[in-house]
């Protein structure tokens, strides 16, 4: 059998899924649905989700950790 990964810029990937982090109640609930999917690349809108540069309210970086998905901004 055929090794059938996605390779972009020298990583590679086993889902070819793009998923975002939109239309969800809270980060929990968007890890879940994420975790789900089996997605390893996420779509983020940065101006609207907080990812770090909001000190002391949640962040999104604590539920889906860079170490484990591919973060990109739109």
């Amino acid at each position: 059998m055929q090794n059938d990964q996605l390779i972009i810029a020298g990583k590679a990937y086993s889902s070819r899924l793009l998923v975002g982090t939109g239309k969800y109640q809270d980060f929990a609930q968007t890890r879940a649905a994420i975790e789900a999917s089996g997605a390893e690349i996420v779509t983020v809108a940065i101006r609207r989700t907080n990812i770090g540069q909001e000190p002391g309210q949640p962040s999104l970086l604590d539920y889906l950790p860079p170490s484990k998905y591919t973060l990109l901004p739109n």
